[in-house]
């Protein structure tokens, strides 16, 4: 192709926000911003911030939930609430986003790093397995792009050896795996509303599940600095002003991790379609990867009958030679956007120089050496998805025939 034709193509790369606010939800915060009583949520939660743990709780089938400023500080208060330190050890993949694992690095806990299965790219439960010792104490599984983890195999390792399991959901709010949505089988789960997320929250927010009601109280009163209203009565309510200041968990000092109330607002309003949102993710993942069928080299990820895919991200493993070529010629040619996305944590040089810089993932590896992830956000039209697809299509003949 000529340079005069290569600008006959219109970019094509993903957006920041992937799910944008629709009327409903930005005439809720406008209404919000004039008129609520406070934009904080002081105390134990304000109305709105209430409102949406308790939804979002419905919502996933688990006892309780607790609003957060984001998915990393959800994590952040599982660390905590697991009560491990040094000498412990904690299992996760180590091909997921860096949020999974600093929460527990910086407990002194030991990082073991777990593979991934080929196949869904997920934690494999096998894995997982052969890295547990007397002491390991908590298991990260994370539901990758969107796609539940082996999470029966998973429980069942927990309970044979009394582990403690936190679902990081920050990328597959929603999924489902044999019917139960993802933060309802371990005994925490992480949801992230970041603006490139299925749902978010105007830039960040997140969520903290819980199966122990005492757990929940506990995040609550880890969340803001240790307010907390004073269990006995006051002669003036104004002396001190505000609340008690308590000790959340012995040993351990308090956060602020809160949501404000208008990131609440939209939050909630957002969750009451969010299955419309994923279905429509479905559907273009459906459309996409089906235009592609006829290129086995680009292996999508498997998903088990038994699984309702979310479909954060839209990733592939290249099984053809020069992954490389193809991507300069993606991108440079055909003005498609493509990238790698999530340098196996045990690569980088934060994990190296905090000692955890050697694993035996072979399947990670692999993965990593071979991905191709494209754009992908919410409301894709059918007709950009089969243009993305015609031009991918283009690409691969190229790559077949050189």
């Amino acid at each position: 192709m000529a340079q005069t034709d290569v600008a006959t193509y219109t970019p094509i790369s993903g957006p920041g926000v992937q799910t944008r606010l629709n009327d409903e939800e930005e005439q809720a915060l406008i209404r919000t911003l004039r008129e609520a009583e406070s934009l904080g949520i002081g105390g134990t939660g304000a109305p709105e911030n209430n409102a949406f743990e308790k939804d979002f709780a419905s919502f996933v089938g688990c006892p309780d939930a607790v609003a957060v400023n984001s998915g990393s500080s959800a994590l952040e208060l599982c660390a905590i609430l697991s009560r491990i330190g040094r000498g412990d050890e904690v299992i996760l993949p180590a091909h997921t986003f860096v949020s999974s694992a600093v929460p527990f690095g910086r407990t002194g806990a030991t990082l073991k790093w777990a593979d991934i299965e080929p196949d869904t790219r997920v934690v494999s439960a096998a894995s997982i397995e052969s890295l547990i010792t007397p002491r390991t104490k908590v298991v990260v599984a994370v539901h990758l792009y969107g796609l539940p983890a082996e999470m029966d195999a998973i429980m069942a390792l927990a309970e044979a050896h009394n582990l403690i399991v936190v679902e990081d959901c920050a990328q597959a709010p929603g999924a489902k795996y044999k019917g139960r949505r993802v933060g309802s089988m371990g005994h925490f789960g992480c949801f992230s509303f970041q603006t490139a997320k299925n749902m978010q929250t105007m830039g960040e927010g997140g969520m903290l599940t819980a199966k122990d009601g005492r757990h929940a109280t506990e995040a609550r009163r880890l969340r803001w600095m240790g307010n907390w209203p004073f269990e006995e009565g006051r002669e003036k309510d104004w002396i001190p002003a505000g609340n008690d200041l308590v000790a959340p968990i012995e040993g351990y000092w308090p956060h602020n991790f809160c949501l404000n109330v208008p990131a609440s607002v939209v939050g909630r309003l957002m969750l009451k379609r969010l299955d419309k949102i994923n279905e429509q993710r479905r559907h273009q993942a459906r459309r996409f990867i089906g235009a592609l069928l006829d290129y086995p080299e680009l292996d999508f990820q498997h998903v088990p009958d038994h699984c309702e895919h979310a479909y954060h991200l839209m990733a592939a493993r290249f099984d053809g030679k020069n992954r490389d070529g193809l991507f300069q010629l993606m991108r440079d040619k055909y003005m498609v956007k493509v990238i790698v996305q999530y340098w196996p944590l045990h690569r980088s040089s934060l994990f190296k120089k905090m000692g955890f810089g050697k694993a035996v993932v072979p399947e990670t590896d692999h993965f990593y050496g071979q991905m191709i992830s494209f754009p992908w956000w919410s409301d894709m039209s059918d007709e950009l998805l089969d243009e993305m697809a015609d031009r991918t299509r283009k690409a691969l003949d190229e790559m077949r025939s050189g």
